[in-house]
């Protein structure tokens, strides 16, 4: 018997549409909607700083839930949360847009990424990578996740190390709102977390063709800058730029800085060769 297709979840999308959207500039072409993805044990709001700036600039900005992560969401009984399977279950979004549409996702949205963009490179104008590239899984967050898989929950002082180490300082109204990614079920958190900790598979970068930015905060302790260069030299469609006073949420710390270099790529990127 053939085998049953996998199974992709429907997945939640808050669209928001640039106010200059109402008029458009007769002749001049529309600009593809950006995909943004979130981080694992993530919360869609820390993406609010950066949209806010996407929008001022013009651009149409999806954000999007990964399976699981939206409150209420039932995923298919046979649905198994891998890279693969998320990155199928955003392609059926991206799907919707009549033409290739710009992907950007931070650390495990960035994984989701990559592997859409190898298997679906007719769906994706460019790629952005935040806080991500291709490496070994930080031991750090390996042991902590077998750790707490053991146990059936993230606790508390691993919630509290987790946020330090991919925010820093917070204010005390910002750490309640991000820890909210926490929230998320641990049927969800858990296969998701180990999705993250393998990452992508090792033949996925070289098959993707879409011309590919990476942002890294100079301070990330997750990917480090070295990491990142080398991965942006190893493809002669890869970019990088490193942000200063930022860590491994460059979006949310630095989110003007973030969105002048992406937009800098996409307006490069689509630009015809010489």
């Amino acid at each position: 018997m053939p085998e049953d297709p996998p199974a992709v979840a429907a997945l939640n999308v808050d669209l928001r549409l640039p106010a200059a959207a109402a008029s458009p500039t007769p002749g001049k072409p529309s600009q593809p909607p950006v995909l943004l993805l979130h981080g694992w044990a993530s919360t869609s709001a820390y993406w609010e700083p950066l949209a806010a700036e996407l929008l001022d600039a013009g651009r149409t900005v999806w954000i999007v839930d990964l399976p699981g992560y939206h409150r209420g969401d039932v995923l298919p009984r046979s649905f198994q949360w891998t890279l693969e399977s998320a990155a199928d279950s955003v392609a059926a979004v991206a799907v919707r847009n009549a033409s290739p549409v710009h992907i950007a996702g931070h650390s495990m949205g960035g994984g989701v990424a990559l592997t859409l963009a190898a298997a679906y490179p007719e769906l994706v104008a460019s790629v952005a990578l935040i806080g991500m590239v291709p490496a070994p899984p930080n031991e750090g967050f390996k042991s902590m996740l077998e750790s707490q898989l053991g146990q059936g929950f993230i606790d508390d002082a691993t919630r509290a190390k987790c946020m330090k180490a991919w925010f820093g300082a917070l204010a005390p109204e910002d750490y309640r709102l991000l820890i909210q990614g926490f929230e998320v079920p641990f049927e969800v958190l858990g296969p998701s977390g180990l999705a993250a900790m393998v990452g992508v598979a090792p033949d996925v970068p070289e098959k993707v063709t879409a011309p590919t930015l990476v942002i890294a905060g100079v301070g990330d302790r997750l990917r480090s800058l070295d990491q990142a260069e080398a991965f942006v030299a190893a493809g002669p469609l890869r970019r990088l730029v490193a942000i200063p006073d930022a860590g491994h949420s460059v979006h949310w710390e630095q989110p003007h800085a973030c969105a002048l270099a992406l937009g800098a790529f996409w307006n490069e990127s689509q630009q015809p060769p010489a």
